[in-house]
């Protein structure tokens, strides 16, 4: 946000762009030891279809967390282009 707003003041046009990542393996790892500590089951019992529930349950939770600790800082970021990298928009393939 510093530079963000600094480079603003030096008369450049700047975007920050407020977004998150997917994390695919680290998003796993945390989702499947929280399946196995809150039913005891991995995330082959679970299968792949709740498995991914499950995933997309935690990203949300996480990505909101992250993101209002930015809004609560003040940062200069531009709300309304908010992303995810797994949004349809940006991994169409």
């Amino acid at each position: 946000d510093t530079i963000a707003r600094w480079r603003r003041m030096k008369g450049f046009n700047v975007l920050w762009l407020p977004g998150t990542d997917h994390a695919g393996i680290a998003t796993q790892v945390v989702v499947e030891k929280k399946i196995k500590k809150d039913m005891g089951m991995t995330r082959h019992e679970l299968g792949r279809e709740r498995f991914v529930e499950e995933v997309w349950k935690w990203k949300e939770q996480s990505a909101s967390t992250i993101l209002t600790q930015l809004r609560r800082l003040g940062s200069s970021l531009d709300w309304s282009r908010e992303a995810f990298t797994m949004d349809a928009k940006l991994s169409r393939a």
